[in-house]
Order: structure tokens, then sequence, then C-alpha cells
């Protein structure tokens, strides 16, 4: 089956663009990238009528949606939730897990040991072995001490694990941050109390980036510098929620300012009833409301993860800083495949076969899902 994507412009890895470009592709790969459309066969057309041809969006933090919770999902909702993440231009998905026992986490990393779900990119870990202090939303009794022997069990029971959320405080962290980059998982900083330098040294034990910067972390004191400006300070990547709640519009300026587009990867970081009505809802075991699409904890009024498309999250990036399509998609494709090491993230021979089609504002008009028509507006 070939599909070609017609007439329009291609963001091609958010640095370079092919004006009155096409895009070929044939099973689940990207074949051809041309400058005209003339004298192409395909088995399918679709004519982008002059908008923007850019890679899937890559969602690589995100708990859940429509109600269906990664932590408490049946096997065949996990389809549902990827499916669902569609409509926002996302054609790949981690799943994202908050801290359980050690039992019922191997029992949960089992489901998605067996889970064959051709979208879902893989398994991220969010603890346990977390600080206290910034748990968030993670069920306190559910935090660990540091333990290899834990972590070994975990990649015993599942393959698929692709990161982990980890304070590197906590004694036996920095070994455990070498030890899980040493095999192949990204290790993010996250939910920890620790300095500045904690997070320099962090970095240079294998640390690869920050779990949503600036929430559930030690911030940017004058007197006492926590793990945001061990951000800024160091060259890890830098996870950020773009939905003027979870961060400030000015704060999210200053940012782009600070450490630029290159070390951004933009997420969601959803909690399970993204995409439904404003209501009362279960997450991590707490009472979640709604209002206004504004998730906080009923009884202590904290964050519960947000609620905000990740194309529309591309949009206020560019809304609020200033920046172009390109610089857009190199925050939510092209980085998060780099950092991930996937072969996705540019329209580019021998890609995944992952097209949008969208227009200036980011609205999403067409989505090519591993070389399947999954939505067309057009």
């Amino acid at each position: 089956m070939k599909i070609l994507i017609k007439n329009g412009t291609i963001l091609v890895d958010g640095k370079k663009r092919i004006d009155h470009g096409a895009v070929l592709v044939e099973d689940d790969k990207i074949v051809g990238v041309y400058k005209d459309d003339e004298n192409i066969l395909a088995d399918q057309i679709i004519d982008a009528k002059g908008h923007y041809i850019v890679p899937g969006l890559i969602e690589t933090h995100t708990h859940g949606s429509m109600g269906y919770d990664f932590n408490t999902c049946q096997d065949e909702d996990i389809q549902k939730i990827c499916d669902a993440h569609l409509k926002e231009g996302v054609t790949c998905v981690m799943a994202s897990l908050t801290c359980e026992s050690q039992k019922d986490m191997l029992e949960l990393l089992d489901r998605y040991e067996r889970c064959h779900v051709h979208n879902l990119l893989g398994v991220h870990i969010e603890g346990p072995f977390l600080s206290p202090n910034y748990k968030g939303v993670m069920k306190e009794d559910c935090l660990q001490k540091p333990s290899k022997e834990n972590f070994d069990e975990y990649l015993s029971h599942c393959s698929k694990i692709k990161s982990m959320t980890i304070a590197p405080e906590l004694d036996g962290s920095l070994d455990l941050i070498t030890y899980g980059h040493n095999l192949g998982i990204v290790m993010n900083i996250g939910h920890s109390s620790a300095s500045a330098s904690q997070v320099i040294l962090a970095q240079e034990y294998g640390a690869e980036g920050v779990t949503h910067l600036y929430n559930a972390m030690s911030q940017h004191l004058h007197r006492e510098p926590g793990v945001v400006t061990g951000a800024i300070l160091s060259d890890l990547m830098c996870e950020m929620i773009v939905d003027g709640f979870h961060i400030h519009e000015d704060i999210i300026k200053a940012t782009y300012q600070a450490i630029g587009k290159e070390r951004i990867i933009l997420i969601c970081d959803a909690n399970p009833c993204k995409g439904l009505p404003d209501g009362l809802y279960q997450f991590s075991g707490k009472n979640v409301e709604i209002i206004d699409g504004k998730a906080r904890v009923k009884e202590t009024g904290r964050i519960a993860g947000s609620t905000i498309p990740l194309n529309k999250a591309c949009a206020n990036m560019m809304k609020w800083c200033g920046c172009s399509l390109d610089d857009a998609v190199l925050m939510a494709s092209v980085n998060p495949a780099k950092q991930y090491h996937l072969n996705k993230g540019k329209i580019e021979i021998g890609y995944d076969g992952d097209v949008l089609i969208i227009n200036e504002d980011f609205d999403i008009l067409s989505v090519i899902n591993q070389g399947e028509v999954k939505i067309n507006h057009l």
C-alpha cells in the first residue's frame, strides 16, 4: 500500500523545509521525499492543500486518556489509549506508570510485556525511588529507597522499560543511574529535592533528562539552587508541560530563552481523565477534580496531571515564546525521538511512516500512522 501526501510544505526535521513537497509512504516506512509530485504512483493520494506536512508527535510521558489509566486498564484498553492520542497528532505513546507496591508493579509490568500495541513505545516507570518531599500524587507508602535488586526485578518482568524517573540525592541513586544508563534505560531526574550540584553530578553518572521541569522538584532559588537550577546549568533534556497551569507562561518563555529549543521535550503528563468532561475522578488512589480542564486532588488542591492535547502544547509554545512551527516540531517530535533512539521524528527516507498534515495553528488535519490513514479531514 503506497500513500502519497502531496502539495504541502514539508517540515523535515525541525530545521529544514521543502516547499511544494510530497511524501510517499509504503507499508510502514517513508520511501520517498520529493520537491514536486509529478509522475509518482500511489494507491491513495492525500492533497495537503498547501498546509504543512510534519512527522508524527511523540508523547513520552502520559498516564492515560479517556478514563483509561495505564496503571489499572485492561490489556485491550492500552490500544484505546494509544488510538485516542491520534486525534492530537500523537502517533506513538510511552506508558507512564505511577508508583505501586513491588508486587503490584511486577504484575503490571507483566501486562506490558505481553502487550502488542504497535504505537506503544514502551514503559516509563515514574518512581518508586523518589523523594517523599516531592511525591506529587504518588502513593507515599509505595516509595522506596534505591534498590538494584528491585530494579532488576522490573527488568526481568518487562523488556519494554524505556525510562525511569529517579531522585538522584537518595543513597544509592547515582550507582543505579549508571546501571540503568548502561542497560539503555533513559534515567531522568524528577520528584527530587536535589541541589543543583547533585543534578550536575547525576548527569556525569548517566542521567539524560529531567521529568516535568519545575513540577515536583526543588526550585531555582538564589540561595538554595535546586533541580531547576541544575537543569538550566546542565545539558539534560527537559520535559515541559506547556498548559499555562503547571508552569506560568512567562516562565515557559524564560526557560525557552535560557536553554533553547534543542533541550526541550514537550509532554502532556496527562492524567487518565484527559478527554473527559469536568468532574470527579480517580487517579493514583486519589480523588481528582477537574474544573475548567484543570485537575487537582480534591482534598489537597495539589495539581494532578494535565488534560492538554500535545498539539495544543505546540500551539502554546508558538504563542508564548514566538517560536516557529519548525521549532514546535523539534520539541515534540525530533527531540523525543533523539533521546529515546527512535526511527521516528523526521520526514526522511527509511523513517517510520508516521506523518501529519497540520495548519499554521497546529490543528490536526490528517494522520498517517504506521503507513495507514487514521484521520483525514481534508
